[in-house]
């Protein structure tokens, strides 16, 4: 069985060590994101009621998994990089903690192309922050956001956001051109990461069985957003969804499938260090944090 255990940075790095695979959890840092992402048309006071947060704000981690496999350093998502807030773009730095350097990263495997995910790769001269990595995303990913025609209609937020966002993903993907490579449907990767096409969120949107020989859990990617409200009321939304009723059906879907499986899952938003189990409740499904495999 795999044992956790932390490192010298505690909250920053986790580590679960087995025969094939090391794996670690790093954070990127946690980022204040506006309530009204969330739940979009909801009135504010149910939000705030399921939420059990009367703020204006929703914090969320941001937990890379970081896979070391014989040469080979392995991530999946990079990240923020540099926020303008500060509160994100921890991942090198906590990289560095446990003796990984930039140069060192061999893969960065994308669950989907949002700046909070595909950020982390460009560093603050606007250069290849893993100069050395290859760096995988689905082709229908790269497709839509170069689109010169995206389809933003069924989203819940506004036109000019999204073509904003756009730019920006746009302009990231000059930078990292010459190191993508593109991944199709479900061919594995690397023999242990297993894509599954999860679109909604974003029509390239994937989560990933993640099979180590000794261990087997999903990367949920972005299903999920945080452990309250979605989980409660998964059909409330994000404004983030590109897709939002068919991101509400696949959330749907996907939590239940979790509830019946009873299976380890990580998400990339849930509390620190991102492992846990979808359950079903008396109110509908909750999510049930671990600290580590074995719980």
């Amino acid at each position: 069985m795999l044992q956790s255990l932390t490192s010298s940075l505690p909250g920053s790095n986790k580590m679960y060590s087995s025969v094939n695979i090391d794996i670690f959890v790093v954070s990127d840092g946690e980022v204040s994101y506006d309530k009204s992402c969330f739940a979009p048309g909801i009135d504010r006071t149910d939000v705030d009621a399921v939420s059990k947060n009367t703020t204006d704000y929703i914090s969320l981690t941001h937990n890379v998994l970081v896979f070391l496999r014989n040469n080979s350093i392995i991530l999946i998502d990079a990240g923020n990089g540099k926020t303008n807030s500060g509160e994100g773009g921890h991942l090198i730095s906590n990289l560095k903690a446990i003796g990984i350097e930039p140069d060192m990263v061999t893969d960065v495997v994308l669950t989907h192309a949002h700046p909070d995910h595909l950020g982390g790769l460009i560093d603050s001269n606007r250069q290849l922050a893993f100069p050395n990595a290859s760096i995988l995303i689905s082709q229908e990913e790269y497709d839509f956001w170069q689109s010169d025609t995206p389809d933003f209609s069924k989203s819940k937020n506004t036109p000019q956001v999204l073509i904003d966002v756009q730019k920006n993903i746009q302009q990231m993907l000059v930078v990292i051109k010459d190191r993508l490579q593109f991944f199709h449907g479900t061919d594995l990767l690397f023999d242990f990461l297993q894509p599954i096409p999860a679109m909604g969120h974003t029509p390239g949107h994937y989560m990933f069985i993640v099979n180590t020989g000794n261990e087997k859990f999903v990367h949920m990617g972005d299903i999920c957003h945080e452990e309250l409200m979605l989980f409660n009321k998964p059909e409330w939304g994000t404004v983030f969804d590109i897709d939002f009723d068919l991101a509400v059906t696949m959330r749907v879907a996907v939590l239940n499938g979790f509830a019946a499986s009873k299976e380890l899952v990580f998400g990339y938003h849930m509390p620190w260090p991102g492992f846990g189990k979808v359950v079903k409740n008396r109110t509908g499904l909750k999510w049930e944090a671990k600290g580590s495999f074995e719980e």
